[in-house]
């Protein structure tokens, strides 16, 4: 069985469906989870709760009868004030009574019986299981500063005293209960002894020891001030209150804690205790006025519901497992003609059109898998037949589109620059048809240093349009040698294709007629966009459109005049500019040429164009081209009235023959000595810079100079072939900075922007190109 789930569907299904298996078992899990927690953790609460109270009330009831036992005593105590030996006797009967008191004493005030002394405190205490009666008070043991005396004194109503170690009575840890004794007297009713009973704390330990609350949870006792009377760390018994253990193990939680048990009767907190996330239930007891606490960590509540959520998550896994290998066999038996089917298909797509089908008895899906098979096998043959008839039919159309477009684009002029060896022009063109062929055109020629070109836009697309793009820039070509005016040509080409023009087509055309010497420019315009001139001030041309060629025979077209200046372009297009689309229906328009051709930067026509067609390509993004598009630019340089050039190599020795060339340059033109001189400075620092930055480890490279003066403009062309390098964007130094302050580097080329009128920089063709221009007076 394939194992790659990518490539089993029975896998697949199995993993499907233990996905949303498990994706319920983790939702299922995780609402009993949520409620059993919620549920747990209210149990748990309760039961600690209730443990609480029941510890007290047990204690209680142990504690709570001691005070009835005091009162129960109290009267006789008076009834026998005239035999104070008879107390002896009382403090016996009760210690012997009551098994819980393990001591008694009825202790008068200082000389309250003279015969008897300072003290006289009958006290009668259990020893050796035995009942033993002493008088308690002696200059050793002066029971009048005792707390268990004095305070009930003070106080005026019962005390239970301190747990302490009874070093002169019991000789234990006891807590004693003190009554007041009232006698009446000279003086009036008035408190002249306590009546005590003393209760061992051993069975209080062992009793709250024996509070068990999850795993390791517990129950203490503290006093009052928050002596520890029980606690499972024996330590703390008697030597600690909760204040000071707090202190010792650093926990403000503990001291916060005692601070709320003494303030309160009974409540409940969660709290940071010993290390740990700790549930307390706290009360106190009504007779002592002690504090009982139970303590529990939150995190032995959770135990019994983590052994089960594991448990049921194993037992999961392994319903998960049995559940997948029964799924995967059942399905695979299932699924066992697909496997077929697929060989089938397979030997189908190899050309076995008439391959075994496996057999099916079942009336389900399979039979129709079965019957589609079957119904591909018959038809399939003819369908392939059909199709190699329509595809050889196709493959010979598109062979054909492809070969009318590669004569149509080869018609066209597409060698750049077209006319090296003039000057006096710089010219690009781009053809972008929409479909294989289109019907848009240029073309353009020198003759008796005139040049002749034209642009246009045939009507409709595809092959009708292509022909009659071919028809008109041949026809372009065979009369623009002897008709000599822009309207005569146009004349002639509306003729030609207005005479047997049934299909009504018709071609807007712009044809112009530039004089290479003076710049003078004649043209006429047969409906088409009016072109742009960029000058200083960038417009469109004022042109009469005219009407396209082709439509009506005999049409006058009027054709005008004007000149370009020196080193202005003229940008001519087709609609496909213009009117091209985003997926909004968005048109680029004439508006938005003119913005983006008054901003944009270039050195040349080429990239002009190509600035353009990038902006366009920013508009229409991914919509198809609707419309061909042509773009020509021509930009006039002026007639050239002096041109020379020189070769060098990048050596440094090579500046004296450069001084050479500039001063043949002076002589030529008949330069000032202080000029030519300016400029052989400037040429030196651009050469430099070339031969250290652009060749700064190549040897026997040349660096190739060409000089041209145009009108009032002597121009210097430096071009090399070495690494990219513009010196014009080295920062201008700051002259007024000391030469110790001055950064290195800069002063070479803001010499050269000095000297000369303008300093342009560009890569062309990976040459880079460092024109310097000069006006002369």
């Amino acid at each position: 069985m394939n194992l790659n789930i990518r490539k089993s569907l029975p896998l697949r299904i199995v993993f499907y469906v233990l996905t949303f298996c498990i994706l319920l078992f983790i939702v299922v899990l995780s609402v009993f989870y949520s409620v059993s927690k919620k549920k747990l953790e209210t149990m748990t609460f309760q039961n600690a709760e209730n443990l609480t109270k029941t510890t007290a009330y047990e204690l209680e009831k142990i504690l709570f009868p001691l005070t009835d036992i005091a009162n129960n005593y109290i009267w006789i105590i008076e009834e026998i004030a005239d035999d104070p030996d008879s107390y002896y006797l009382l403090t016996e009967k009760i210690v012997a009574n009551n098994p819980n008191i393990i001591g008694s004493a009825i202790a008068f005030e200082e000389n309250f019986y003279k015969e008897k002394g300072h003290f006289f405190a009958p006290y009668s205490y259990i020893e050796d299981n035995e009942i033993k009666t002493i008088q308690l008070g002696n200059d050793s043991y002066d029971y009048f500063v005792m707390d268990w005396f004095q305070i009930p004194v003070s106080i005026e109503k019962p005390y239970w005293s301190e747990p302490y170690y009874d070093e002169g009575g019991g000789n234990a840890l006891i807590t004693t209960y003190s009554l007041p004794i009232y006698f009446n007297t000279d003086t009036g009713r008035r408190i002249v002894g306590v009546l005590t009973m003393d209760i061992s704390l051993d069975w209080f330990t062992e009793f709250v020891s024996s509070v068990k609350i999850l795993e390791t949870g517990y129950a203490t006792i503290m006093s009052k001030n928050g002596t520890f009377i029980t606690h499972p760390n024996k330590s703390l018994i008697m030597n600690q209150t909760i204040f000071t253990y707090a202190v010792q193990v650093n926990s403000p939680e503990l001291r916060e804690l005692g601070r709320l048990m003494q303030s309160n009767e009974t409540g409940s907190t969660i709290n940071i205790l010993e290390g740990a996330k700790r549930a307390v239930y706290y009360t106190r007891l009504p007779s002592t006025d002690w504090m009982l606490a139970v303590m529990f960590p939150i995190s032995e509540m959770y135990l019994p519901l983590k052994t089960t959520t594991t448990f049921l998550i194993i037992l999961l896994i392994i319903g998960l497992t049995l559940l997948s290998f029964i799924v995967i066999n059942i399905i695979a038996k299932q699924l066992a003609p697909l496997r077929m089917f697929a060989g089938s298909a397979r030997q189908i797509a190899k050309g076995d059109f008439n391959v075994k089908l496996p057999k099916i008895t079942s009336e389900d899906e399979m039979k129709e898998l079965y019957d589609a098979f079957v119904y591909l096998q018959n038809n399939l043959n003819t369908y392939i037949e059909t199709l190699k008839e329509t595809t050889t039919e196709k493959e010979k159309f598109e062979s054909e589109l492809r070969i009318a477009r590669e004569i149509q684009m080869g018609m066209l002029p597409k060698t750049f620059p077209p006319f090296p060896n003039r000057k006096e022009i710089d010219l690009f063109a781009l053809l972008i048809p929409a479909k294989e062929v289109g019907g848009d055109l240029y073309d353009y020629f020198i003759f008796n240093d005139m040049m002749f070109f034209v642009i246009g836009d045939v009507s409709g697309k595809g092959i009708p349009a292509s022909l009659l793009m071919a028809v008109t820039r041949s026809h372009f070509r065979s009369v623009g040698t002897y008709l000599k005016t822009p309207s005569q040509i146009m004349g002639s080409l509306n003729n030609s294709l207005a005479e047997n023009n049934e299909s009504n087509m018709f071609v807007t055309l712009f044809m112009g007629i530039l004089d290479l010497s003076t710049g003078n420019l004649v043209f006429c315009n047969a409906g088409h966009n009016p072109p742009i001139l960029l000058t200083e001030n960038v417009e469109y041309i004022n042109v009469i459109p005219n009407l396209p060629i082709g439509l009506i025979e005999n049409y006058e077209f009027k054709e005008q005049s004007t000149n370009l200046p020196v080193g202005s372009t003229l940008l001519l297009y087709t609609d496909g500019l213009t009117e091209a689309e985003n997926k909004e229906k968005e048109l680029y328009g004439e508006e938005h040429l003119l913005e983006f051709v008054e901003k944009t930067e270039y050195n040349n026509t080429e990239q002009l164009i190509k600035n353009i067609t990038d902006d366009l390509a920013k508009h229409v993004k991914d919509a198809e081209q609707s419309d061909d598009l042509t773009l020509l630019a021509i930009q006039y340089k002026g007639a050239m009235e002096y041109e020379k050039s020189l070769n060098m190599s990048n050596d440094i020795n090579q500046i004296s023959v450069l001084h050479d060339f500039i001063d043949e340059v002076g002589k030529d033109l008949n330069l000032e000595p202080s000029l030519t001189m300016s400029l052989d400075l400037a040429l030196e620092e651009a050469v430099s810079n070339i031969i250290m930055y652009a060749y700064p480890k190549e040897d026997h490279q040349i660096i190739h100079l060409e000089v041209i003066k145009r009108g009032s403009d002597l121009i210097f062309t430096l071009t090399d072939s070495g690494i990219a390098f513009d010196p014009t964007l080295k920062d201008d130094p700051d002259l007024n900075l000391s030469v110790e302050d001055r950064p290195v580097g800069g002063l070479g080329i803001f010499l050269v922007k000095q000297i000369m009128t303008e300093v342009t920089y560009s890569r062309m063709d990976n040459n880079n190109v460092f024109v310097m221009k000069k006006k002369l007076k």
